[in-house]
């Protein structure tokens, strides 16, 4: 039997993909994949040529003549390309791949569900990019995380920036997934998929904390500004 992936209807039936996955051919995967892909490049790109997220390389581009800006802003452009291809790849294929071991269904049958996710990911980047856009100004916090929040009652920056990655589109993640996972787990072991799920989300939210904490600007200051 043969079925249609259909984006919009499976984002919200995630346990139907899951059931159609076991006993049926799917079609027109390959286009969809291809077209969150294609999305993703766009959305990097319009973000990067905005201005979006290169807040570090303007103190260094700010001392170029120029020519030399025009070919930093194109690497820049390039390298931001290059890194949402890597971000929709891993966010695919990596996270299933992790997925896969931890929950033992087949690597292949949770590429579909990772791409569904990679789409909510992407989404949730464009409202931000809109807002930012409409409002001519961006800051380090997502107002869709518990980060403006935190930054009220922490000093810890590195907690911070954690709990930044705690948003509304984690929750909705982790709930697809959880019940897409309902659809192979015959076992009754839900609870303990459950907290799996929620387990390698904070594990990525800290990782991710942590290369944010990392000061590029500092960096990139010291080792084109005159050296260390």
């Amino acid at each position: 039997m043969f079925f249609q992936y259909r984006f919009w209807h499976f984002l919200t039936r995630p346990y139907e993909l899951a059931s159609q996955l076991q006993t049926g051919t799917m079609r027109n995967f390959n286009r969809r994949l291809l077209l969150v892909f294609l999305a993703g490049i766009a959305l990097f790109a319009l973000r990067e040529i905005w201005g979006m997220g290169t807040e570090a390389l303007t103190s260094v581009m700010a001392t170029m003549t120029t020519t030399d800006y025009i070919i930093a802003r194109y690497a820049s452009l390039a390298g931001t390309i290059l890194w949402s291809v890597l971000y929709i790849a891993f966010h695919i294929f990596g996270v299933a791949l992790i997925l896969s071991a931890l929950t033992k269904i087949p690597y292949r049958q949770l590429v579909p569900l990772q791409v569904l996710i990679a789409g909510v990911l992407l989404l949730e980047k464009a409202v931000l990019f809109i807002v930012f856009a409409m409002k001519g100004a961006t800051v380090s916090l997502s107002f869709l995380s518990f980060g403006p929040l935190a930054v009220t009652v922490m000093e810890n920056w590195y907690l911070v920036l954690f709990m930044n990655q705690l948003t509304v589109t984690s929750a909705l993640i982790i709930t697809l997934q959880y019940r897409f996972i309902r659809g192979f787990i015959v076992d009754g072991r839900w609870k303990e998929h459950l907290w799996i799920l929620i387990g390698l989300h904070v594990a990525m939210a800290l990782i991710t904390a942590a290369v944010a904490y990392i000061p590029f600007d500092s960096i990139l200051n010291s080792i084109f500004g005159g050296g260390f």
